[in-house]
Formats: C-alpha cells, structure tokens, sequence
C-alpha cells in the first residue's frame, strides 16, 4: 500500500492529507486570505503526526498544479518539490478542477467544475460521472468568461466551485432549471488529491520534482506588466 501525503494550495483553502492506499490517515483543511506559507508546513507536520508516520515513511507526494492562485500554486509546489526531495520519492501533479469534479462525482450529472479566475473570468472544464468513483474529463481547462461559459451549455449541470459561488445568480438566471448547484464541494479536498495521486502513480506517471509545473492558462500580472514595459520601450 502506497503512503502518500497530498497538498492543495490552488485558493483560499489549503489542505493537506495522508492515504496509504487502504483509506485516509489524516487530513487538515483550513481557509484564511492569509498567504499559505503561514500554515502549510506546520499542517504538514500536523497530518503526519495524526497519522503516526514520519516524511521518511512516505512513498510519494501530490499536489494541486492548477489551474488556480498564482501565488498559492506556487507555495504548494515548492514546499512539496522540496520535501519530495528531501527523502527522494516521486511526486505527482493533479488538476485542480479535476479534484474538484472527482468530489461531487457521485451526482451522475455533468459536472461543471469552476475557479474564479477574477478580472470577470473563470478556470473552467467539464467532466462526466464514469459511475466508478472518478470523472472523465470532457473538455479540458480553460480561462473564460461566465457568459462565453453558457453559451455552450445545453442539458442539465452541475456547477461547482469558487467560480459557481461567485456566479452563481448569473448562473441561475442564464440556464435556469438546467443548473443545478453543490455548496458543500467548492473547497478542493485533499483526500480526493491523494486518491487522484494514487491512480497516477499506479499508471506509472510519479516524476521527480524537478519536472513538475504548474499549470496556469494565462500571464500573471507580473508578467502582463512586464511584457508591457518591453513594447513600451520597444517603441520608444
């Protein structure tokens, strides 16, 4: 049985969670608008000890790789790159939105699985129920604008995550009685992280930390800032 410790940081909740193939040991949720790197670690060292085992009792390691926080990505990726290092054991990246689908996939609706992306945009893709206990992915990831979003939308849905709680009346009142809404699954649950993990490590996919990026389907602000500056310049 595979011991795997699992890292979500992707937005304001942060969680972490121990599996060992057989069930859930432990497993740490908290949400603050504070950044992650205040809690992550000590939550780290949290869920270990509930589970009664030690980083070098791990067989690998997960975490969220997006799309989410550019900030939050960030801090989950580096802190679990480095304790994947420190004892040499493979690590696995996981979808954001896939785990948030994965949560609610006992519905047997579509699953629209959405994170506020801000600036009037969400990160968004669909999933189908495959009636196993996972999802399978029906278009991949992508930034969009809630009213882009809709236009797509045919039959009945299920919407989910920060994005359907923050657009959920524009959500209501474009599809009416086709959406259908699931308060209880808009924080990603490290515990469906792991069991996600688990599956990619039995199909082979672990990679060393190194390897691992995030996925972030646009520019950063920095970046948006710093690409203007050089055509600024570029035409001075």
């Amino acid at each position: 049985m595979m011991r795997i410790l699992a890292v979500d940081t992707s937005t304001l909740s942060c969680g972490v969670a121990v599996t060992d193939g057989a069930g859930l040991l432990s497993e740490c949720l908290f949400t603050s608008k504070q950044t992650h790197s205040r809690h992550l670690l000590s939550m780290v060292e949290e869920a270990l000890t509930r589970s009664g085992l030690e980083l070098k009792d791990l067989d690998g390691f997960s975490v969220t790789c997006g799309p989410g926080s550019f900030t939050g990505l960030r801090i989950g990726m580096s802190v679990v790159k480095g304790l994947a290092e420190v004892v040499d054991k493979p690590l696995v990246g996981i979808s954001t939105l896939e785990s948030l689908a994965c949560g609610a996939c006992l519905s047997g609706r579509p699953i629209l699985a959405m994170l506020d992306a801000r600036k009037g945009e969400v990160y968004a893709a669909w999933y189908q129920p495959d009636g196993v206990g996972g999802v399978t992915e029906l278009s991949p990831p992508e930034a969009i604008t809630p009213e882009a979003l809709v236009k797509g939308i045919k039959g009945e849905v299920l919407c989910i995550g920060t994005g359907a709680v923050t657009y959920g009346a524009f959500l209501r009142e474009s599809l009416k009685e086709r959406a259908f809404f699931a308060p209880d699954y808009d924080i990603i649950r490290p515990a469906v992280v792991a069991n996600l993990a688990s599956k990619a490590f039995q199909r082979g996919e672990g990679s060393d930390a190194a390897t691992l990026t995030p996925l972030y389907l646009r520019k950063s602000d920095a970046e948006i800032a710093l690409a203007l500056r050089n055509e600024s310049k570029g035409h001075g």
